[in-house]
């Protein structure tokens, strides 16, 4: 009878840490600022994502990276960074502090990023200013501001639900990444296709800058999971 009184918010044995509780409630009260000081942005951001009519809209409107969506890109990188370090803790056991651990994820996909940026803007820039390269831009980032936003209710439930759970949040999650991902990958392609862009650099550019980075990450960690 005494159980029944016991407050039960969490299992006993789930991933959340003290630290990341910090970083959900920063999350959320970021998240409500935001839609209540620009409250068509967040719709704008799914829309865009439904529409090509309307990102293309978009893309006149504001720059690839406007400042109201800053924060959503680094939103995107801790939330991909935590969502590693859960996945890590369930799968090997942690090579180093959890919260240094999230830090190396985290700046490791802002600086991916960042270098794809600027491999785009340099690209654009030898070739005076390509409009298929805007919009595969534009796309990439939109697809993270999205991200940023849907992955965290299940970043937050996997943080806390049951240890023995995790691995259906983990594939949950990451079969809905992976498909936003190629859905990306794929539309950015085909449209580079259709305005004629050699299929060489197509695939040059997904070898070097979509598939590359990830295949380094996963050796890294596998290097890790070894330490």
């Amino acid at each position: 009878m005494i159980h029944l009184l016991t407050p039960t918010i969490r299992p006993e044995e789930n991933l959340l840490q003290d630290w990341m509780v910090l970083l959900f409630v920063l999350s959320l009260s970021f998240i409500a600022y935001f839609n209540t000081v620009y409250p068509t942005k967040i719709r704008n951001i799914f829309k865009a994502f439904r529409s090509d009519i309307f990102m293309r809209q978009l893309m006149r409107e504001e720059n690839i990276l406007p400042r109201t969506h800053v924060y959503l890109t680094f939103q995107h990188a801790a939330v991909l960074g935590l969502f590693v370090n859960l996945a890590y803790q369930v799968y090997f056991p942690q090579p180093m502090a959890s919260w240094l651990f999230f830090l190396i994820c985290w700046g490791g996909i802002l600086g991916v990023y960042g270098l794809k940026w600027l491999a785009i803007q340099t690209v654009k820039w030898l070739t005076d200013g390509d409009f298929t390269l805007s919009e595969y831009q534009y796309r990439t980032f939109a697809l993270n501001r999205l991200l940023a936003i849907a992955a965290l209710p299940f970043v937050l439930l996997l943080s806390i639900t049951d240890k023995a759970l995790a691995p259906w949040f983990i594939s949950l999650l990451s079969i809905l990444m992976g498909l936003l991902i190629v859905w990306r990958i794929l539309k950015g392609a085909w449209t580079a296709f259709t305005n004629n862009v050699p299929l060489f650099y197509i695939f040059f550019y997904i070898c070097t800058l979509e598939i590359l980075p990830v295949w380094m990450g996963v050796v890294w960690i596998a290097q890790l999971s070894h330490v």
